[in-house]
């Protein structure tokens, strides 16, 4: 490196170059689309959802993942009470000023950057003013702000979640004030202009503590007694799996029901806020049962290394490869964990729920959904259906706390940064394309006539991948044949269950009861499950 400053910009570029070239497709695809696609045309979007999946859903992906990366989101634990900044940037010969401030620098920057190319590239809805300048300087002041409260040293476990979402949603709600009463762009950059220069002021001092560590501890104000002696009179463990499993709910088994219980106050609210309004109430629903599963993507970059020590890499400490336990018992640790994790959140936003609907008074909006369904398709199939989301609300938020583990206990780092720029670019080019697909009948009427053949061959592809890792954990005696056989057959039970629940629901006039197998055998996680005690044999004894 030419200088230390200089190794800050290749932390960036290196761990995360593929992002950067998603980043650039997606730019690119904008580009394409406004000057190669319609010539320059002075054309906008007369239809809002259209305009919402061509710019706004990838603009927003693309922001929210350079939030995650120049605040080293990616790399720490966020209900964590340490500071998530890499502590092994801490020795390099840099000031806490140049610490905190060339990250900011490159993160505004990239913000900045992300809102110019959208203005001038993307295709805006007709008869709108879009300004130029303040919005770039206020998706600064966001990453400028994210990046100072997260590099912050918290007395608790998830305080840095509440402090960073009470302070950005002060924020927003400043803003929103000042559109509503319709302030001139002079005014809104008045507003905004000192926010990154306080932003860097708290996050310099915020890493002088954390270089010191100076991390204060409240845990002990809310025990009884001496917390050393309530240690020592803890009952051993029965086995070395039972405690792998205490150690993987204290290291991230509690991060999702944290940040639940943080996020769910808030959505709550707008039920008391809006129950007389029916669109709002059942909107603010839908995001509610989707939260868990949102949050668990957040939590899954935790969930996914294999050393709690190991928080900047994807290596393999020594402390956890040395553990008197088999590879398939550090993962089953871990999806007990998982498993765990996901009930407990889940349990909360249930009770949590169905309480707030009760007192609120926003309950009947819901229940005369529920009472649509149940004349539509019948109260047996209504029940049934309602059971089934719930059940698969769950699963999809444990599949999401586990779908990267594989890559995580591989110890290859370029195939999680290679996944995610594939995840990213796919969403680039995809989302914007997903409307101009749904609104040919055309092409809806072919894709819906090669749905069959697309599923089957997807079907096909995931038993070929799953065989073979079923035949490399046979060869390698990763698993025993027994658990091999006792596996297979819970996921075709699994499989043979969620069949015939879809089954009962959709008639066969309406979908082919294979083509419901087909979704059923895709839904079940099979691949990415078996293949996590694979990669962890290979990156254990290499």
């Amino acid at each position: 490196m030419r200088s230390p400053a200089a190794a800050i910009a290749w932390e960036f570029r290196r761990r995360h170059r593929w992002g950067f070239l998603a980043f650039g497709v997606y730019l690119v695809v904008l580009a394409v689309i406004k000057f190669a696609v319609l010539g320059g045309r002075q054309f906008a979007f007369r239809d809002e959802q259209a305009f919402a999946f061509a710019v706004v859903v990838p603009t927003t992906i693309t922001f929210l993942y350079v939030l995650a990366v120049f605040t080293f989101g990616l790399d720490g634990d966020l209900a964590a009470r340490e500071s998530i900044y890499p502590a092994r940037l801490f020795t390099l010969p840099l000031s806490s000023d140049a610490l905190a401030g060339l990250p900011m620098l490159y993160g505004c920057s990239a913000a900045a950057v992300l809102w110019l190319a959208t203005r001038f590239l993307g295709i805006w809805p007709a008869g709108v003013n879009v300004p130029v300048i303040w919005p770039a300087l206020l998706a600064a002041s966001l990453v400028a702000w994210t990046q100072a409260l997260t590099w912050m040293p918290y007395p608790l476990r998830g305080l840095r979640v509440i402090v960073t979402i009470l302070w950005l949603s002060s924020l927003d709600a400043i803003v929103l004030a000042a559109l509503h009463f319709q302030a001139s762009e002079p005014l809104m950059l008045t507003i905004l202009a000192p926010h990154v220069p306080l932003a860097y002021l708290v996050a310099r001092s915020a890493l002088r503590r954390a270089r010191c560590g100076d991390v204060a501890d409240w845990q002990r104000l809310f025990t009884r007694g001496d917390v050393s002696a309530s240690v020592k009179k803890r009952a051993p463990f029965a086995s070395a799996s039972r405690a792998q499993v205490w150690f993987e709910w204290r290291r991230h088994g509690q991060s999702l029901p944290l940040l639940v219980a943080v996020l769910l106050p808030f959505e709550l609210a707008m039920l008391f806020l809006f129950h007389e309004t029916a669109g709002i109430v059942v909107e603010t629903f839908v995001i509610i049962l989707l939260t868990p599963a949102v949050l668990a993507t957040f939590v899954a970059a935790t969930v996914s290394k294999s050393t709690a020590s190991a928080s900047d890499a994807y290596t393999l400490g020594a402390f956890t490869a040395a553990r008197p336990l088999s590879d398939v018992a550090l993962i089953g640790a871990k999806l007990k964990a998982t498993i765990l994790s996901a009930l407990v959140a889940w349990l909360l936003v249930i009770v949590a729920t169905i309480a707030t609907l009760k007192v609120s008074g926003a309950a009947p909006v819901i229940l005369d959904g529920a009472h649509w369904l149940a004349n539509a398709i019948g109260p047996l199939r209504a029940a049934l259906a309602i059971v089934l989301a719930l059940i698969a609300l769950i699963a999809s938020t444990w599949k999401q706390l586990v779908q990267s583990l594989a890559i995580g206990m591989s110890g290859r780092a370029w195939m999680a940064k290679r996944s995610l720029f594939a995840t990213l670019a796919l969403l680039a080019i995809v989302l914007p394309s997903s409307r101009w697909i749904t609104r040919s009948k055309a092409l809806m009427a072919a894709l819906w006539t090669a749905l069959p053949w697309i599923l089957g061959a997807l079907v096909c592809i995931k038993t070929l991948v799953a065989s073979w890792i079923a035949l490399r954990l046979f060869a390698k005696r990763v698993l025993s044949d027994r658990t091999l056989v006792i596996a297979a057959a819970c996921w075709s039970a699994t499989v043979i269950v969620l069949s015939a629940a879809l089954a009962a629901i959709f008639p066969a006039v309406i979908v082919r009861h294979y083509v419901l197998i087909f979704i059923a055998i895709l839904a079940v996680p099979l691949v990415r499950l078996a293949a996590a005690p694979l990669a962890l044999d290979w990156n254990r004894h290499r």
